[in-house]
């Protein structure tokens, strides 16, 4: 696979004092694209047989695998993936077509089983990466290097039919709009609007890493890469480039050192405008296309006919796969204010090694991520996520004596762009492992719960022998609420009034407790 010059295009930028930006690469090489361009060219001539039942809304599964290294480290966060495919679907909006997550059947909604250093640094784990794929998506591979390659962002493998990706350039709220949805328009069988002059943007520059451009200003008539140049006249628009008549000529223009990242083309070197192989002046690039190279576009998009070309593929039988019959729930999810219920804000948790975080069910979601960590931005070492399909997790991994920011976001197979609700909590230094149960006590239960505020809670218990215990609640903040000392118990079945009319709604623990140990139970009020 022919991998673009650039890390070369960066030094040059440096030296010369060209643009301070960093181009986008994609791995995809003019020998991949070759490989697909036939089935392109079936697609654009397809195109004009589409029928209105091929431009209605459909939607397409993907499956993201989130790969480790060796250890199981560096997997990229199911956030960043949730608020990738936000804009993923909003680059597609205009073809009514519409992505989701299509979970594995053995895996589960994300693949997290691949920890293999070939793959997370090289994918050269080929055989591993094939056998954990879905068989009904689109499989993305997370990684942390794509092909290897510090300044490859993201390929399409034709002969694998799947799409990798760089972790660092997948991760949505408006960062997302370009790279991954670069790919998926490969995958369906685009190729870049520059074809041919992936080797070498005709800029005019001569240096070492890139050949020479002998024309200058007048472009070649067969690319570097063995494409026809396409005309600005249009005159063979169908044979040449990317073969698609409404994308204007584009010499790979974006990746020149003298782009500066405005998303405006201001030509070669000194600032003159090449020329195509019949002499008319080349200087009204798409700059914001998808399938272009442009950096620091506000937003980018296809082309018409290259929308057709993306359904026809859609419609190929080889797509046929892709075809599962699923329709996700398309309802926006609206994510309460007072999504969270328990730990409060600020509350200082019992223990900091068992720990139970609630909230309320949220309509339409059928996942919820919750995510800890002590700063804000739930990018440090001390980072945690947890997907729960119910409106609670029992987390063990917090550390102690430490203060967390902690939210959680719901989330379907299609709705991914709800928003999430924040926390902090403190943990204390108490080791759940370290306080024993009370001795001799069974069948300890609390009823009704939960319990209308004011209403007579009752607790009940087996003991096998007599003992005397103090019964205290606390709220979330750990703040005692109520206390009987020395209550006298007797052996076998015992049952006592635990009174409610001073406890407002939320969470609490009942603690019972003596020499012996500690016991505790939450309750809820309505």
């Amino acid at each position: 696979m022919k991998k673009y010059i650039f890390g070369l295009a960066l030094s040059l930028t440096a030296q010369w004092g060209f643009a301070q930006h960093a181009h986008p690469s994609c791995g995809t090489s003019v020998a991949d694209q070759a490989q697909f361009t036939d089935r392109l060219r079936e697609n654009v001539a397809n195109a004009e047989k589409l029928t209105p039942a091929d431009f209605a809304l459909q939607y397409v599964p993907l499956h993201f695998h989130l790969v480790g290294d060796q250890s199981g480290n560096g997997k990229h966060r199911a956030s960043r993936v949730l608020d990738q495919l936000c804009d993923l679907n909003a680059q597609y909006e205009a073809l009514e077509m519409r992505f989701y997550i299509s979970p594995h059947p053995t895996f589960g909604i994300f693949d997290s089983t691949l920890n293999l250093d070939n793959v997370y640094s090289s994918q050269a784990g080929a055989f591993s990466m094939n056998s954990k794929r879905h068989p009904n998506a689109l499989n993305i591979y997370i990684v942390d290097k794509a092909d290897g390659d510090d300044g490859v962002l993201a390929y399409y493998s034709p002969s694998r039919d799947w799409v990798v990706a760089e972790k660092a350039y997948v991760k949505g709220n408006g960062e997302g709009k370009q790279v991954l949805p670069h790919e998926v328009g490969h995958f369906f069988s685009l190729a870049h609007t520059f074809y041919g002059y992936e080797p070498n943007p005709f800029d005019g520059y001569v240096g070492s890493g890139f050949p020479n451009d002998a024309t200058w200003p007048t472009a070649p008539t067969v690319s570097p890469g063995g494409i026809p140049t396409e005309r600005v006249n249009g005159s063979n628009c169908m044979t040449s480039g990317d073969y698609i008549c409404d994308t204007p000529p584009d010499y790979n223009f974006g990746f020149s050192p003298y782009d500066d990242g405005t998303c405006t083309y201001k030509g070669g070197i000194n600032g003159v405008f090449p020329k195509d192989p019949q002499g008319a002046v080349v200087n009204n690039p798409m700059e914001n296309n998808l399938m272009g190279y442009f950096f620091g576009c506000s937003s980018y998009e296809f082309t018409a006919q290259q929308r057709t070309a993306i359904l026809a593929d859609r419609n190929q039988s080889s797509r046929n796969y892709l075809d599962n019959n699923f329709t996700p729930i398309a309802t926006e999810i609206i994510t309460p204010t007072d999504l969270l219920t328990s730990p409060a804000n600020n509350a200082t948790t019992q223990n900091y090694d068992f720990q139970v975080f609630e909230w309320q069910a949220v309509p339409g979601a059928k996942w919820y991520l919750i995510e800890f960590d002590i700063s804000s931005s739930y990018n440090t070492g001390f980072y945690q996520g947890f997907i729960s399909t119910s409106p609670s997790v029992t987390v063990k991994t917090l550390a102690a004596n430490r203060t967390y920011f902690w939210r959680v976001r719901p989330f379907n197979e299609y709705v991914t762009c709800a928003a999430s609700r924040q926390r902090t909590v403190k943990t204390n230094n108490v080791s759940v492992t370290n306080i024993r149960e009370v001795e001799g006590l069974s069948n300890w239960q609390v009823m009704p719960n939960p319990a209308e505020r004011g209403a007579t809670i009752f607790m009940s218990m087996e003991l096998e022998n007599a003992m005397d215990a103090t019964l205290r609640v606390f709220d979330v903040y750990g703040r005692e609420m109520y206390r009987q000392n020395k209550q006298s118990f007797n052996a076998g079945l015992n049952t006592m009034e635990v009174p409610t009319a001073q406890l407002s709604a939320g969470v609490y623990f009942i603690s019972l407790e003596n020499g012996t140990g500690q016991s505790v139970k939450r309750i809820a009020i309505n």
